[in-house]
């Protein structure tokens, strides 16, 4: 049988266990080292998927069923001349997702869940990860809107790869 003391005790020594974690005893703090290491994750600076900076309309969007999220076999032809013409050009890619259902929540996850599937579709095709973005717009998706994923071009001045 543990004594009633120490049962109060482990929460008291648990809370000081998680107050010193992020606390260096060499003075520093952890966000430091991390902006002194070279290889620090960086965000990529990109326009608006509205802005006049993305091209948009220059591949065709990828159109999928109702309430489906993954890529339908009718559309991997548009994929494949996406990620083509990907490999020809430096650009930068962002998917904005769609959905025409009712419920705005849900419409945003399925657009994004849709977006995502282009995104490991075109990563098939030989695309790096780290020039594709997504986001979704759910119902509210610009230019032809519903169920579907548009695609935008950043251009980056770079050679292509």
């Amino acid at each position: 049988m543990i004594p009633l003391r120490y049962l109060l005790i482990i929460p008291v020594l648990a809370l000081g266990c998680v107050n010193c974690a992020g606390h260096r005893t060499d003075g520093g703090t952890e966000e430091e080292d991390l902006a002194d290491t070279p290889e620090s994750p960086r965000r990529a600076n990109l326009p608006a998927y509205t802005s006049a900076e993305v091209q948009r309309g220059k591949l065709e969007g990828i159109v999928f069923p109702d309430g489906a999220w993954q890529v339908p076999v009718s559309e991997k032809g548009k994929i494949r001349i996406a990620a083509t013409w990907l490999k020809v050009r430096a650009e930068r890619v962002i998917l904005a997702g769609g959905a025409g259902v009712s419920s705005p929540e849900y419409a945003r996850q399925l657009g994004q869940q849709r977006a995502m599937a282009v995104r490991d579709a075109l990563v098939d095709e030989g695309i790096p990860a780290n020039r594709i973005t997504t986001m979704s717009y759910g119902a509210d998706l610009p230019g032809k809107g519903g169920d579907r994923v548009e695609l935008g071009l950043v251009p980056t001045g770079e050679k292509p790869f």
